[in-house]
């Protein structure tokens, strides 16, 4: 299977948000991780069945969250450019790729 690799910023929101859920309920931040992981692992697996995003990247939904996996397709596998939640401003991450 292709590697996946999270971007700095994604991987700290890919944090964060495991530790708020955890706060609200014991387990939930674990439950939180392991679908977003699956949801990176489907797009390394299958990277062109992503919905196209702006930017040129992909978008996987995180199932039972309100969160989206973008991510693009590398050489190596897929880069992961932001956990996006649904609920802040559509497409506040784009600033990232151009940091690429």
């Amino acid at each position: 299977m292709k590697a996946v690799r999270f971007t700095r910023e994604a991987r700290a929101e890919l944090l964060g948000q495991t530790v708020y859920y955890e706060e609200i309920e014991q387990g939930l931040g674990a439950r939180f991780r392991s679908e977003v992981e699956a949801a990176a692992q489907r797009a390394a697996a299958y990277p062109l069945h992503g919905k196209p995003a702006a930017g040129g990247t992909r978008r996987r939904l995180v199932a039972g969250f309100p969160f989206a996996v973008i991510y693009t397709e590398e050489d190596y596998g897929v880069l992961i450019h932001a956990i996006a939640d649904g609920r802040r401003l559509p497409e506040y991450w784009l600033s990232r790729l151009t940091r690429r």
